[in-house]
C-alpha cells in the first residue's frame, strides 16, 4: 500500500499540463499635494486626473466575463495615507440592496473593497472593505482566501448614492499598514465589487478560481515614492464593572477591571502588541457540549487579542491560544469536595495577566513572530463549617511562549521553523514542541507539495522526559476544474502537543487521496458544482495494525434562482479497530462495518424568509446501530436592519455502542465496561440583532443544548475487541443541560472606540441514574428551576493613536472623538 502511495503521488506530480499566467493588470497612484474632505464627493479636480482602473471581471456567477455595469477607482497618496475614489456604476440606483449592519458584518448590502499586499509577495494582505450604508469592514487574509475580520485598523470612508450609481472615498493612514522602507514601493492590489440582486463579485485584476490562490491573483500598484513608514503607536485602555448573581448560593459579587491594549510599532515592519490586566467578560459564550467519545470538544477562539493577527502562529497545528486561561485542573475538585453553599468563588478560568505578540516580515520576505503570555495563581475561595475562609490553588503560575520564523519563497512558497513552550515553575515541568513546516509552488501555480516535522518533550523533576513525533506530507495539483492530492500523515504514540496544541489522536499512520472535479462556469441549469471523492486507510502506529479504511464522496452545487445545495456518503466497509473509545492503553474495540449518508439545501439568502435544511443518516447491521440528524434553520429579515435567526437541531442515535466504566477494582466484572444506549440531543438556540445605525447595534443569543443517554444493556470488553453480554446492574442513565443567553448592545463612539453593555444568563446541570426525565417540556421546567448564573457588565474601551492625536495638534482641529466613518 505505502509503494502504491508513493508511486501514484509521483505520477500526480509529473503530469504534464500546461497552464500559463494571465498578466497583471497596474494602476500607478498619483500623489497629493492638498487636503482632501473625505465626504464621498469626489469634487476635487485631482481625482479627475488621476489614472483610473476599470473594466472588472466577474468571479461569480459567470467566471471571466465583464462586470454588468462599469466601476472605476482611482488612487492618490500623500506623505500621510493613500486616497481611493471609486465611482460605482448602476443605472438602477433603487435597486441596490441597503442592508444595514455593524462593523465587518457586511451582511447583504452592496460593497466595495480594496485589498493591499505591500510586500507583494502573494501571501498576505490588508483588506477594506465598506457597503453602501457606509459600514466599514476590515480584515487581514491570506492567498487561500482565508479573513480575519477581527483584525481592526482606524480609516476613514464615506459613501453617497447618486442617480447613476453610488460613490465611495476612503482614506487608509499608512500607520494601518506595515511595509517595506524602499524609497518606491509596488504593492499587490486588487479592488471588487458586489452587485447583489445579481449575486454578482467582480475584481479589477480578475481572480480565476481555477487557478490555486487569491492574493497571487492581484493587480499591481505602482507610482508611490519617498513614503517614510510612519511611527505606529496606539493604546486602547479600558475600564469594566460587572454585578454577578447566583442563584445556587444566592451571592451577589461585585467586581471592577482596568487594564490596557498596546500597539507599538518598533520599526516599519515589526509590531508589538500587548494586553495588560485584559478582561474578555464581554465575548459570546462558549456552544457547550458533553463529548461521549474519548477526546475533548475544540471550541473556537473568541477573545480579540487571540484572534487578531494570529496567521503566522497558525503554523504547524500547535499553537491553540484556548489554553490560556483555560479551566483551572482543580475546578471540579473543589466543586466535588464542597458544598455549593461553602464555595464563596471557583474562578471558571486562569488568571489572565498579561499577553505579548511580536510579528512582522521583513524587505526580504522572513516573517518573524515571537508569543508569550502569563496566568496567574488560581485560588478558589471555600469556608468550612465554622465560617473560616481558606484558598484553594486550582491552577499555578503558567507561561505560555512561541517563536516562529517564516521564510517566504518564490512562486507564493514559504517555509517556517518554529517552538512552542509552556512552563509551570511550580510544579517543575515544561512541554516543548518544535517543528518545521513547508509549502512549495511551481511557478504555474499549479502543483504544490507542502510537508510539516514536529518533535514534542515533555519535562519534569520527578518523571524522564517523554518524545513523540509527527510527519505530515502532501502533494497535489491546485489548478483547474480537475484536483487531486495524496497525503500521508505518521503521529508516533508518544507524540502530544496538547499542553499549547489542540490534537485528538496520536499513536496513528494514515494515507489517503482526495480527486476533486470543479465546475465554475455555468452549465445547462446549474452556475457552479463542487464534487469530492477520497479514500483514506489508517493504521495503528505501534503495531502497524489496521485500523480502518473509508471511502466516500460529496457534492455541493448552486442553480440558476441561486438555490443551493449537497450531499455526502462515507462507507468503511470492513470496520474500525478502535484503540482510544476503551481509554486503556493497548485494548482495542472492534466497531462493524457502517456507512453515512447526508442532504442538505439551502435557498437564497436575499430572500426576507427563507428555510436551510439537513438531514443525515449512519447505519450499522450488527447491533442493530442507526442514528439520523436533522437540523431547521429559518431566516427573517424585517427591513433592511432586524435578522431573526431560530434553529432546531435534532441528533439521535439508537442503540449506540460506547465505553461506560472502568470496573477494574471489581472482582465481578471485566475491568471495562460498554454498554449499549439510546442518545437524544436536542439543540434549541435564537439569533436575533438588529442594527440601530452603522455605530450602534443590539445582538441577542439564546441557546438550549440537552443530552439524555438512556442504556438497556452492558457488556464486557474482550480481549480481542469484541463484546461479550453481562450481568452489570448500575443504573449509568444521566443528561446534562446547558442554557445561555448573551445579549450585547454595542456602541462606537469614536474611532476604534465603543462603548459594551452586556447580559449573560448561564444555567448547567446533569441528572444521573434514575432521575432523568425523557419529556423535553418537563426537561426544560427543571433547567429552569436549575442554579443559574446572570452577569450584568459595562465596558468602556478608547482607542488613542500618536498619528491621529499629532495630526489634530498640528491642524489644531477638532477633537479625538471625531468619526472616521
Amino acid at each position: 500500500m505505502k509503494s502504491t502511495f508513493f508511486l501514484l503521488i509521483s505520477f500526480i506530480f509529473l503530469l504534464n499540463i500546461t497552464a500559463s499566467g494571465q498578466q497583471k493588470k497596474v494602476l500607478e497612484a498619483k500623489a497629493l499635494n492638498e487636503n482632501l474632505q473625505i465626504d464621498g464627493l469626489l469634487t476635487e479636480s485631482i481625482w479627475q486626473d488621476a489614472p483610473f482602473a476599470s473594466h472588472f471581471i466577474q468571479t461569480e456567477p459567470l467566471v471571466g466575463q465583464a462586470a454588468t455595469y462599469d466601476t472605476e477607482v482611482r488612487l492618490l497618496y500623500d506623505n500621510k495615507a493613500i486616497y481611493i475614489g471609486a465611482k460605482i456604476y448602476d443605472p438602477h440606483p433603487d435597486s441596490l440592496s441597503f442592508e444595514l449592519g455593524s462593523r465587518d458584518n457586511i451582511g447583504l448590502a452592496d460593497y466595495f473593497g480594496i485589498r493591499i499586499d505591500p510586500f507583494n509577495d502573494g501571501l498576505n494582505a490588508y483588506g477594506f472593505y465598506v457597503t453602501n450604508r457606509g459600514v466599514q469592514a476590515d480584515m487581514r487574509v491570506n492567498n487561500i482566501g482565508n479573513s480575519d475580520f477581527d483584525w481592526d485598523a482606524v480609516w476613514k470612508s464615506s459613501v453617497r448614492v447618486t442617480d447613476y450609481g453610488w460613490l465611495v472615498e476612503m482614506e487608509i493612514p499608512f500607520s494601518a499598514l506595515r511595509f517595506p522602507r524602499n524609497g518606491i514601493n509596488n504593492w499587490g492590489i486588487n479592488f471588487v465589487r458586489s452587485i447583489q440582486r445579481k449575486r454578482e463579485y467582480s475584481w479589477w485584476n480578475p481572480v480565476d478560481p481555477k487557478q490555486g490562490g487569491v492574493l497571487n491573483q492581484s493587480g499591481e500598484l505602482t507610482g508611490i515614492v519617498g513614503i517614510e513608514p510612519p511611527l505606529r503607536l496606539s493604546g486602547m485602555p479600558y475600564f469594566s464593572t460587572y454585578a454577578n448573581h447566583n442563584t445556587e448560593n444566592n451571592r451577589w459579587n461585585y467586581a471592577y477591571n482596568y487594564g490596557m491594549d498596546l500597539k507599538i510599532g518598533l520599526n516599519e515592519s515589526f509590531t508589538l502588541d500587548l494586553t495588560l490586566i485584559p478582561d474578555f467578560g464581554h465575548v459570546e459564550s462558549d456552544e457547550l457540549v458533553y463529548s461521549l467519545s474519548p477526546f475533548e470538544v475544540y471550541y473556537g477562539e473568541k477573545r480579540p487579542f487571540f484572534t487578531e493577527g494570529m496567521e503566522l502562529f497558525s503554523k504547524g497545528s500547535v499553537f491553540y491560544s484556548r489554553r490560556i486561561g483555560a479551566r483551572p485542573t482543580g475546578y471540579s475538585d473543589v466543586r466535588n469536595e464542597y458544598e455549593a453553599e461553602n464555595i464563596i468563588d471557583n474562578p471558571e478560568n486562569a488568571q489572565l495577566i498579561n499577553a505579548a505578540k511580536l510579528s512582522g516580515k521583513t524587505t526580504g520576505g522572513l516573517g518573524i513572530g515571537v508569543f508569550n503570555a502569563m496566568t496567574a495563581n488560581t485560588y478558589a475561595t471555600v469556608e468550612d463549617s465554622s465560617g473560616k475562609q481558606e484558598r484553594v490553588l486550582t491552577e499555578p503560575y503558567t507561561n505560555f511562549n512561541m517563536v516562529i520564523v517564516d521564510q517566504a519563497l518564490k512562486n507564493n512558497s514559504s517555509i517556517s521553523v518554529y517552538n512552542t513552550n509552556v512552563y509551570k515553575p511550580d510544579n517543575k515541568t515544561a512541554a516543548n514542541v518544535s517543528g518545521t513546516e513547508f509549502k512549495l509552488r511551481e511557478k504555474t501555480n499549479t502543483y504544490e507539495v507542502t510537508g510539516m516535522l514536529n518533535v514534542s518533550q515533555h519535562y519534569s523533576a520527578e518523571e524522564p522526559t517523554v518524545s513523540g513525533q509527527r510527519f505530515f506530507g502532501r502533494i497535489g495539483k491546485i489548478s483547474g476544474n480537475f484536483l487531486t492530492d495524496g497525503w500521508f500523515n505518521l503521529i508516533t504514540d508518544t507524540y502530544d502537543p496538547n499542553d499549547f496544541g489542540f490534537q485528538h489522536r496520536n499513536n496513528q499512520i494514515a494515507q489517503g487521496f482526495n480527486f476533486r472535479y470543479n465546475e465554475y462556469e455555468q452549465h445547462g441549469n446549474l452556475l457552479q458544482s463542487f464534487s469530492r471523492m477520497y479514500i483514506n486507510h489508517y493504521y495503528h502506529y505501534v503495531n502497524s495494525v489496521f485500523t480502518i479504511l473509508e471511502v466516500g464522496g460529496d457534492f455541493r452545487a448552486t442553480n440558476l434562482n441561486h438555490f443551493t445545495f449537497g450531499g455526502n456518503v462515507n462507507y468503511n466497509p470492513f470496520g474500525f479497530r478502535d484503540f482510544y473509545e476503551a481509554r486503556a492503553e493497548w485494548r482495542e474495540f472492534y466497531r462493524p462495518p457502517s456507512y453515512s449518508l447526508g442532504i442538505w439545501w439551502s435557498p437564497d439568502y436575499r430572500k426576507k424568509f427563507l428555510i436551510d435544511y439537513r438531514f443525515g443518516i449512519r447505519h450499522s447491521n450488527k447491533y442493530d446501530q442507526f442514528n439520523w440528524n436533522a437540523s431547521i434553520s429559518p431566516r427573517l429579515r424585517l427591513g433592511n436592519s432586524f435578522l431573526l435567526k431560530p434553529e432546531l437541531r435534532l441528533h439521535y442515535q439508537l442503540n449506540d455502542i460506547g465505553y461506560v466504566t472502568d470496573s477494574t477494582n471489581s472482582s465481578n466484572y471485566s475491568d471495562i465496561i460498554f454498554g449499549s444506549r439510546d442518545v437524544k440531543n436536542i439543540t434549541t438556540s435564537l439569533s436575533a440583532d438588529y442594527v440601530f445605525t452603522k455605530n450602534t447595534s443590539l445582538a441577542f443569543r439564546m441557546r438550549h443544548y440537552w443530552l439524555r443517554v438512556n442504556y438497556s444493556e452492558y457488556f464486557d470488553l474482550l480481549e480481542n475487541g469484541r463484546l461479550s453480554e453481562n450481568d452489570y446492574t448500575s443504573n449509568e442513565d444521566f443528561s446534562v443541560n446547558a442554557f445561555n443567553i448573551d445579549m450585547i448592545f454595542k456602541w462606537d463612539f469614536a474611532p476604534g472606540s465603543e462603548l459594551l453593555l452586556v447580559w449573560k444568563n448561564a444555567v448547567f446541570n446533569s441528572t444521573n441514574g434514575g432521575h432523568t426525565v425523557s419529556s423535553y417540556t418537563r426537561n426544560l421546567q427543571e433547567t429552569f428551576e436549575a442554579p443559574m448564573n446572570n452577569s450584568f457588565s459595562i465596558k468602556l474601551l478608547y482607542y488613542l493613536d500618536w498619528q491621529y492625536l499629532k495630526n489634530l495638534r498640528q491642524s489644531g482641529q477638532g477633537s479625538v472623538s471625531e468619526s472616521y466613518t
